[in-house]
């Protein structure tokens, strides 16, 4: 029989990952979830990973906890939103998730967006072999990454550079090493947690940088929300005063609107 690599994901953020890995094996077979009712009108949408494979004429399936891939040797698993039961893990030959930090640090679903949030000069990306609890499993490699001062897109872009190079050195074979070190835990955040008003210029930027990918932070001003997607270190003509200083956004979305320079949002009010 022969066998293939599975991959399994289903979002944006494991595109870069699978496109690594399609072009790096022969034999590459996705599991995927099934379309699902999204946005205002409900539409049935397909994730971007089964485009992705419907694109570049990839063999897909959907997930199902009960199926048994008999001609998997082993499955690389990104950004998934599925929590595997331990008997698909039992029945199925080894799986092996890419988690973004250095576990056992920020274990859980905001791992990127946590680490900047916290300020932190290193992070990176583990991969270690799934077993029944989360982000537990033992780790088969490791890379470390410089983040201090990044947005959170490009931090995910550094990660995804860094596994493309990295992937043919990585032994899906080998003996983990039991995860060490202290424990930390992330969250799932929500729109109130993108709001920067009244918080510290300090506060407010690593917010900005955090979630530029899954917000963006936002403001009420001039009596609408206005979305700040980036900002100058250095002092510009237009700025936002918070809780002890100024801020100089550079790119921001007015409610309603599309992304503008922050200086043209002004000038459309005079």
């Amino acid at each position: 029989m022969i066998k293939y690599k599975y991959f399994f994901g289903s979002d944006k953020r494991s595109l870069n990952f699978l496109n690594t890995i399609y072009t790096q094996y022969n034999k590459v077979k996705v599991v995927t979830l099934e379309p699902k009712k999204t946005g205002r009108g409900r539409k049935i949408t397909s994730n971007p990973v089964q485009i992705y494979c419907e694109q570049n004429d990839i063999e897909y399936s959907y997930y199902q906890e009960e199926n048994i891939y008999e001609d998997m040797e082993y499955g690389i698993v990104a950004s998934f939103a599925k929590i595997f039961t331990n008997n698909f893990i039992t029945n199925n030959k080894p799986l092996f998730n890419i988690h973004l930090s250095l576990l056992p640090k920020y274990k859980g679903p905001t791992p990127v967006e946590s680490a900047l949030l916290n300020l932190e000069k290193f992070s990176g990306y583990t991969i270690f072999k799934i077993n029944k609890n989360v982000d537990t499993g033992d780790i088969i490699y490791q890379k470390t990454l410089n983040i201090e001062g990044k947005y959170a897109t490009e931090v995910y872009e550094q990660i995804y550079e860094s596994f493309h190079i990295d992937i043919l050195n990585i032994d899906f074979y080998k003996k983990g090493q039991i995860q060490e070190n202290i424990v930390s835990n992330t969250r799932k955040f929500f729109k109130e947690d993108f709001n920067i008003q009244e918080l510290t210029i300090q506060n407010a930027k690593s917010k900005i940088r955090a979630f530029d990918y899954l917000g963006p932070a936002f403001i009420k001003y001039n009596n609408i929300n206005l979305k700040i997607l980036n900002y100058s270190e250095i002092e510009q003509g237009s700025s936002i005063e918070l809780s002890d200083g100024l801020l100089y956004p550079l790119n921001v979305i007015p409610e309603g609107k599309s992304k503008m320079l922050f200086e043209d949002y002004l000038r459309g009010l005079k």
